[in-house]
């Protein structure tokens, strides 16, 4: 069966060479903080689905974690959410 990607795996994949912003987690690791507060640019497809695997994989244990284009879109979602 050959493998359709979702829309969010597409989203990923077209910001190749692009930074991406995302909310904060519980995790404090240095590279954790360092993507919260700088963003990241997603360097191949591999580190594309990566991403992508990790949002995934955090929502379904119940954790919020979501890339955005802006910091702005970030603090938007953020809004969204019941406090």
């Amino acid at each position: 069966m050959i493998h359709q990607p979702t829309e969010r795996e597409l989203w990923f994949q077209k910001r190749i060479g692009m930074r991406v912003y995302r909310n904060e987690t519980s995790c404090k690791c240095e590279i954790c903080k360092d993507a919260f507060e700088n963003g990241l640019v997603i360097n191949d497809k591999l580190h594309a689905d990566y991403l992508y695997d990790c949002e995934t994989e955090y929502t379904a244990e119940g954790s919020l974690l979501r890339y955005f284009d802006s910091r702005e879109e970030v603090d938007k979602w953020l809004a969204t959410l019941p406090k």
